[in-house]
């Protein structure tokens, strides 16, 4: 990822979280994953080449959305305001993971090109062989085209037990904009690059 800011948001444990239900929690993370490789910074291959990404033309994150009811989110491929609290466990180049992530009561209002939008607001926590990794809150908005929007997070980064470091924390309208994290209507072939700021070319 690539960010203009001195915040990094690549995570060491980068297993970043699909936002679903239980029961839609493969589709959406392959989903996400999938567009966000696409659209990200040319990644580095173990071998030291890196892979393109994908053409500016192709890019679809660059309007300047508007927020009306922006914590009614109903995209399906995104439905952050059904995930009440999920559960995913895996592993991370052979270390066990565990991943849960919690929608919290209340939003979060973040100032946007002078206005003020509402997000949601969801808590991630990661663990790495049973000990705690990462606690982060993201915040999210939809759009009123029914995109949704990523406004930022606020990281807490953890190693043998305490706070390390909070590297990775960004907000809109202070690092840059949001950016988007799903269309409306993803197409094949679509580019978004939800955490790198939409007007920096890498």
């Amino acid at each position: 990822m690539d960010r203009r800011t001195a915040p990094s948001t690549t995570r060491r444990a980068r297993t970043r979280r699909p936002a679903a239900t239980l029961a839609a929690i493969s589709m959406v993370a392959a989903v996400v994953a999938g567009a966000s490789s696409i659209g990200s910074a040319a990644p580095s291959k173990p071998d030291g080449t890196t892979t393109p990404t994908a053409p500016k033309a192709d890019r679809v994150d660059r309007s300047e959305p508007s927020f009306s009811n922006p914590t009614e989110v109903d995209n399906p491929l995104f439905p952050i305001s059904d995930l009440h609290s999920a559960i995913l466990i895996g592993n991370d180049e052979g270390h066990l993971l565990k991943i849960e992530t919690t929608l919290l009561p209340d939003p979060k209002v973040i100032a946007w090109k002078g206005k003020r939008v509402k997000t949601l607001v969801s808590q991630f926590v990661s663990y790495l062989d049973g000990r705690m990794h990462e606690v982060a809150l993201d915040w999210y908005a939809q759009a009123d085209d029914g995109s949704v929007w990523y406004f930022g997070e606020d990281v807490f980064n953890y190693e043998d037990g305490v706070v390390a470091d909070t590297n990775g924390t960004w907000i809109a309208g202070k690092d840059g904009p949001p950016g988007m994290i799903m269309p409306v209507d993803p197409q094949l072939g679509d580019a978004f690059r939800p955490e790198n700021i939409p007007n920096f070319e890498s």
